[in-house]
Formats: structure tokens, C-alpha cells, sequence
């Protein structure tokens, strides 16, 4: 009998209409019902693309047993849980989808990077008209005072984190970021130490990565103020958040746009190095401490001993 392992890159959100179905009726299933929960469960991108014929013979089970699973959590039949299954991941293939369209439609090289500067261009224009001067004057002060800040993201978004990162602590702000190969533990060796005089800032767009929504939850239990930097009010970070920061991040091809993200985090680098006591004096004594490493006078130069 087939065994099916979680498979945490393709699982279904647990947002989604299914999951939350199986959810609440797993506990009345039983035998064959199931095992092709656990299936679906397991593998929701399989099932989704197959028919199902092919899917009953995956869970070895019977097309009978796959229309009472449907039922049981409350669809007409087979077709309309196949159907609500597929829009689950619909976000997640967006980019594909995207991209396929793209290559297919006629266009120069050049029309396709000035395409995607415009939407950049627009991305920026339109977080710079979403920004609240309040909102926006009290996360820089929230920044501004903490005693230190950890910038919180994952994937791409642990780029973008360093970023803020290593800008703040320019401003003379102690930051840290996850390191490589830290992950979670690594995130929780450091966040252990913060408390309520510190701050967390945590950067997730779509599709949001479950650790920065995990680590972000612990951070509230324990009194860490938060700052979020995100897309939309149904952000899971929203809820979680003292203040959030919004970007429009929309990217055709390969969202988000990862240009509109780093405008508002080097904004926010410069507006605390403005409002921060002493960030003046920290670069000033950077600058000189690094001067020497940062010219060159041929091919054989070496700072001096």
C-alpha cells in the first residue's frame, strides 16, 4: 500500500478552502476515505493536474471512495473539489503563467526591459502615494529608539533584509538579519534576547514564506515590538504588526518587485540616519576606519600595516 511523505514545498496553503474542509472533517474519516486525504494532503499538486482515474490508483483506492471524500467535505462531486483544489495554487503559478504569456507575444529585448521599468516606476509612484505620513513617521521612530532591530526574512527576502540590515547599522542602529544557513534556529538564537525596547522587522510579500510568518508569532508572544513591510491588509504579518509598511510590488513576470521593496527600505535608511542621534558620528568613524580598504593604488596595493 502506498506511503506519502509531506512534501512542504508543494503543500497546500492552509488558507485555502480545502485544506481547511479536510481540516475540520479529518477526524470522521476513516480506511480508504482516508488514505486519499492523506494523498491530497501529501501531494496537492499532483492531484490537482491528475484526473480522477489516475488519482484513485496513487492513493489505491476506488473512483468511489474519491466522490465520498468529496462529499464528505462538502462538494457536489469529484469535479468541483478538483476545480477548488487548483485555484488554491493559482498565486503560486501566477509567475509561470505569466512568463509563458510573455514569451509567446512578439517583442524586442528592448520593449521587454523598458516594460518592466515602467512597472517598477509605477510599483514606487504608487507606494509613495499609499504612505501615511503618521504610519510613516512613527516607524521611523520605532526604528530610530529601539535598542536593536532584527530584520526578518527568508528566500529572496533575506536579501533584501540584509540590506536594511547593514544600512541601519550605518545609522549607529545594532541590526542583524538571518545569517546564511542560520534558518529558523538561527533566527531564534537570536531573537531569545530581544524584548520590549528592541524591535523586529519582518519582510514577507506574496506568496508568504510560513517560517517569517512562525517566527513573527513568537515574536509578538514574547513582547517584541513589530514593523512589517509587506503588500496587502490581508498580509498574515498585518495582524501581528504595531505598524506596517505597505509596497505596491506588482511585477508581471516575476513578482514581487523586488525594486519597489529596496526604494522604501533605502527611504527608511535615510530617514532614520536623519531623525537618529549620533548616526552622523557612526558613519564619520566608519569612514575613516575603512578608508583604507576602500582604494586602490595598483595592482599590487595593500592597506599598510
Amino acid at each position: 500500500m502506498p506511503q506519502f511523505q509531506s512534501n512542504p514545498s508543494g503543500r497546500l496553503p492552509d488558507s485555502t478552502i480545502v485544506a481547511r474542509r479536510i481540516a475540520e472533517k479529518y477526524a470522521d474519516m476513516t480506511g480508504a476515505v482516508r488514505r486519499f486525504a492523506d494523498l491530497v494532503k501529501a501531494e496537492p499538486l499532483k492531484v490537482a493536474r491528475m484526473s480522477i482515474h489516475e488519482a484513485v490508483v496513487g492513493a489505491d483506492v476506488s473512483v468511489a471512495t474519491a466522490n465520498r471524500f468529496a462529499h464528505l467535505i462538502g462538494f457536489s462531486g469529484y469535479a468541483e473539489f478538483r476545480a477548488e483544489l487548483i485555484r488554491g495554487f493559482e498565486k503560486l503559478f501566477e509567475p509561470v503563467d505569466a512568463m509563458k504569456r510573455h514569451r509567446a507575444e512578439a517583442g524586442s529585448a528592448f520593449e521587454v526591459l523598458e516594460a518592466s521599468l515602467r512597472e517598477d516606476i509605477a510599483n514606487i509612484e504608487a507606494t509613495l502615494r499609499s504612505l501615511d505620513p503618521e504610519t510613516t513617521e512613527r516607524a521611523v521612530e520605532m526604528i530610530a529608539r529601539a535598542e536593536k532591530v532584527f530584520v526578518l526574512g527568508f528566500e529572496n527576502a533575506a536579501q533584501l533584509a540584509g540590506m536594511l540590515a547593514c544600512g541601519l547599522e550605518m545609522t549607529g542602529v545594532p541590526t542583524r538579519s538571518p545569517e546564511n544557513g542560520g534558518g529558523m534556529v538561527g533566527v531564534a538564537r537570536q531573537l531569545f534576547k530581544f524584548g520590549p525596547n528592541d524591535l523586529l522587522i519582518p519582510i514577507a510579500f506574496s506568496l508568504y514564506m510560513r517560517d517569517t510568518i512562525i517566527m513573527t508569532r513568537y515574536a509578538r508572544r514574547a513582547g517584541i515590538p513589530i514593523l512589517a513591510i509587506t503588500d496587502f491588509l490581508d498580509s498574515p504579518l498585518v495582524p501581528l504588526a504595531d505598524r506596517t509598511l505597505f509596497v505596491t510590488a506588482f511585477h508581471s513576470m516575476h513578482p514581487p518587485s523586488d525594486t519597489a521593496i529596496l526604494a522604501l527600505i533605502e527611504a527608511l535608511i535615510a530617514a532614520v540616519a536623519r531623525q537618529r542621534p549620533g548616526a552622523p558620528e557612526v558613519a564619520e568613524k566608519f569612514a575613516s576606519f575603512a578608508y583604507p580598504w576602500m582604494r586602490s593604488t595598483g595592482p599590487d596595493w595593500s592597506p599598510e600595516e
